[in-house]
């Protein structure tokens, strides 16, 4: 796939831990892709040069991606996930790092992917200003994430289930407002659209850059 060092058995603090919801995803993802669709790959194919993907998963975003793209690190922090992402891309430099606090460099990489991650991050916003730190000036930020719906009494329903949702579903809230964060975020948002329409889970897609 993509010529890439491993990460030498250098390890960090993984604060994320949902054995019991990480089992069920890698168990699920088949399911999971039926009902996202084309969208993932329709956003995917968008990206080039030094890629990270954060929140990798079970690799979902991986086979989605572009012929543009050169070198692949994939971000991880739960200890299972990243069980999972060693066997399947051996050749992939894994980085097991929350998505607060990435161990990576200033300004490495061309383009930067989450795909139903930000719904799960403790801090939004300082997710958002490590996807800044990281990407090069000119880098691109994509997105595919589900929403908190823009009608009142969706959103309320939202609200409502979220408390419990996040305790079974690995600290996803429902009723994030993705795109008021970005728009407070260093970013530049340049697209934001909905991919899927739903009543509970609307999904959008969208690219955001560094511009310095």
């Amino acid at each position: 796939m993509w010529p890439l060092q491993d990460l030498e058995g250098e390890e960090s603090d993984m604060c994320v831990n949902h054995p019991v919801f990480s089992r069920m995803y890698i168990w699920g993802q088949e399911y999971l892709e039926r009902a996202v669709g084309d969208v993932r790959t329709l956003q995917n194919e968008r990206a080039y040069g030094r890629t990270l993907i954060v929140g990798a998963g079970s690799g979902l975003d991986v086979a989605a991606l572009g012929v543009q793209v050169t070198e692949l690190v994939l971000l991880e922090p739960d200890p299972l996930l990243c069980t999972y992402l060693r066997k399947e891309y051996p050749d992939t430099r894994l980085v097991p790092s929350s998505a607060e606090h990435m161990e990576l460099e200033d300004q490495t990489f061309d383009t930067v992917i989450t795909s139903l991650v930000l719904c799960s991050v403790f801090d939004i916003a300082q997710v958002l200003k490590e996807i800044y730190r990281v990407l090069k000036p000119g880098g691109q930020y994509l997105f595919m994430e589900h929403v908190k719906h823009d009608a009142p009494l969706a959103g309320m329903i939202q609200t409502s289930l979220t408390p419990l949702w996040k305790q079974i579903a690995g600290n996803c809230r429902l009723n994030r407002d993705i795109k008021s964060e970005l728009n407070r975020s260093p970013l530049t948002l340049l697209r934001y659209e909905l991919a899927k329409p739903n009543y509970v889970i609307p999904i959008v897609t969208g690219q955001a850059l560094r511009q310095t």
